[in-house]
């Protein structure tokens, strides 16, 4: 019984090889990644509410406010975020639809409170990574768009809307 015992465990370690063996062979390999230049972007719907061109409306802009995120990789640099005229632009105006009676309801997106600066989707009209601030892997940041309807539209009661696309750019 001994020597069957003694005999397994010379034939374990003979079969391991590593406990007798007296030469090695070594190599190397690379490994490497390239991390790509990334951005995502959502953004919320935006809702005016009641426009009444009779009462409040007629004189008082009507303002609202919504926001775009734009998550990025880090580092990405040149990351611009634009706004198209919507679905039923025209010129360099936005105007909303109402499907039913055809009237348009002219409305204007901008990037400051002041809403003195028009979001476009072109030259000075696109929002800067600057504007966003730092955009780190895993935070997106979040920015406000201010919308507005200019008072004194005198229009047909109706559901007026209009879809706009929001481009990061990088």
């Amino acid at each position: 019984m001994k020597t069957r015992i003694l005999f397994a465990a010379v034939a374990l370690l003979w079969s391991s090889g590593a406990a007798f063996a007296a030469n090695s062979q070594t190599t190397q390999f690379n490994v490497s990644s390239d991390v790509i230049a990334n951005c995502t972007i959502s953004a919320l719907d935006l809702n005016f509410g009641n426009y009444d061109p009779v009462v409040a409306n007629k004189t008082a802009n009507r303002d609202v406010t919504t926001s775009v995120n734009v998550l990025c990789t880090k580092g990405a640099s040149g990351v611009t975020v634009g706004l198209d005229l919507g679905g039923h632009g025209s010129g360099s105006s936005r105007f909303m639809l109402d499907g039913v009676s055809g009237d348009t309801l002219q409305y204007e997106l901008y990037s400051d409170a002041a809403r003195s600066a028009v979001w476009g989707n072109s030259g000075s009209g696109l929002v800067a990574l600057a504007t966003f601030g730092p955009i780190g892997a895993g935070a997106g940041v979040t920015n406000t768009i201010y919308g507005r309807i200019p008072s004194g539209q005198d229009k047909s009661v109706g559901h007026y809307t209009d879809v706009v696309t929001a481009t990061v750019n990088f």
